[in-house]
């Protein structure tokens, strides 16, 4: 279910009203926090009637009560959900995958180089990466055409439901699809399982604790922004991690987090100078909009 950060389906529900939510996805259930074991507390509603939550106790965000998988699978991850263009990487993607490249060869054990691509989408990573000397398989819960001509093994439906036959991988890799999955410390704790000796579990997510988001949550309190929470597109992501809650998520699956970043990816609408400075300040910081994280099994 992996896409660039911030695409939109053509033909998804985003930014369509309330009763046309409500119409494609009338059925909704409620949620606990997978660290806690407990009910949220409710925290806002979006634009188009959806929930955001927040654990009382460890503080994770995420959408309760939510829309059934199933009919979220029809309405929203549809067959265009990944368009054709998206199986080769663009100048901005190559750049951060090339990144990501570099930190996991810095941190492997070994000069083995097998990764699980988690959501390939239309295998654009897995390209990119087979260029560049890894061998990738991937996953997905529809997998594409696309991500069927790649060079690499791909397997059908979620994480926790497919068999490997015992492969294991050097790194496992997550990126922008955590945030979709029906419960991320399963996802992880199968993630766990899967990661060889002295592998790597990278995971990319939205960051809901950089500058960005957090200015626009104080805009929709104050009632600011017309489409009150639309940052969160609680549509399409049923967690929002932090760099903390991802921390408790990673740990209590079994990892030890050896590095997390904030990435600043180029823009089309943003002159290069512009997104110099933004990288030169928020990835400094640790504050930017995306959030990057590697762990090792505990």
């Amino acid at each position: 279910m992996t896409g660039a950060p911030g695409t939109v389906p053509s033909r998804s529900l985003f930014g369509r009203t309330r009763a046309e939510v409500a119409a494609a996805l009338p059925d909704r259930e409620p949620v606990v926090c997978p660290l806690c074991l407990q009910p949220p507390a409710p925290l806002a509603t979006d634009f188009q009637g959806l929930s955001l939550a927040r654990c009382r106790r460890c503080g994770l965000q995420f959408h309760s009560p939510r829309p059934v998988l199933e009919q979220l699978a029809t309405a929203v991850y549809g067959a265009d959900y990944h368009r054709p263009d998206e199986s080769i990487a663009d100048a901005r993607h190559q750049r951060h995958y090339a990144h990501q490249l570099s930190r996991l060869a810095k941190y492997l054990d070994s000069d083995r180089r097998r990764v699980l691509d988690v959501g390939c989408g239309a295998g654009a990573f897995m390209r990119f990466a087979e260029g560049a000397g890894w061998r990738v398989d991937g996953t997905d819960m529809v997998v594409t055409d696309a991500a069927r001509t790649t060079g690499g093994c791909v397997w059908e439906g979620e994480l926790p439901t497919i068999d490997f036959g015992g492969a294991r991988f050097d790194v496992v890799r997550f990126n922008h699809v955590l945030e979709h999955t029906r419960d991320p410390l399963l996802e992880l704790r199968c993630a766990n399982a899967l990661v060889a000796p002295g592998g790597i579990l990278l995971v990319g997510v939205p960051n809901v604790g950089g500058v960005s988001p957090w200015l626009k949550s104080w805009q929709s309190r104050l009632r600011l922004k017309s489409k009150r929470w639309r940052h969160y597109a609680a549509l399409h992501h049923l967690w929002f991690f932090t760099p903390a809650t991802l921390r408790l998520v990673a740990e209590a699956a079994g990892f030890d987090v050896v590095r997390w970043e904030t990435p600043v990816m180029g823009r089309s609408d943003r002159s290069a100078a512009l997104t110099g400075l933004f990288r030169a300040v928020l990835e400094t910081g640790r504050a930017g909009s995306l959030l990057d994280l590697y762990a090792r099994v505990r």
